[in-house]
């Protein structure tokens, strides 16, 4: 085809199309480098959050744990303390009244919190939920 007789709309679709992988190639880079920030949210059992204590502190976590039997008590108004579980390690969490959900103390229920790990060792949790063994169980007949 001789020059003179060229498509003239062929640049500008290179153009669009370039334009196109770029911004796709930008928004894969984006979503790579925030899922590895350090905003993200973690997830921990308690033992792995206690032997990594001084690098989470003050992060925006989830930890996992089992409730520990008789150790829910009042923290201060409108708080409630309890301890959670796993591997031997144990952890004192203290959240609001309203974060808990009906019948998280159960001895052994699974539990787990969002929140932040204290300069004092205490989760402080703004959010708790539960396992629900009941999901697991054989009907009854």
């Amino acid at each position: 085809m001789p020059a003179d007789t060229a498509d003239p709309r062929r640049p500008r679709v290179r153009a669009a199309l370039a334009v196109a992988g770029l911004l796709v190639a930008t928004a894969a880079v984006y979503l790579v480098l925030d899922a590895f920030s350090v905003g993200s949210v973690t997830f921990r059992f308690v033992d792995e959050v206690l032997a990594a204590r001084d690098a989470l502190q003050g992060r925006w976590i989830k930890v996992s744990g089992t409730f520990v039997a008789g150790s829910r008590a009042p923290a201060e108004p409108g708080a409630t303390r309890f301890v959670i579980e796993s591997r031997g390690a144990r952890l004192v969490v203290v959240a609001p009244d309203d974060a808990l959900p009906g019948g998280f103390d159960v001895p052994g229920r699974d539990v787990v919190a969002d929140g932040r790990l204290q300069a004092d060792g205490t989760f402080r949790a703004s959010v708790v939920t539960t396992g629900c063994p009941s999901r697991y169980e054989g009907r009854k007949r």
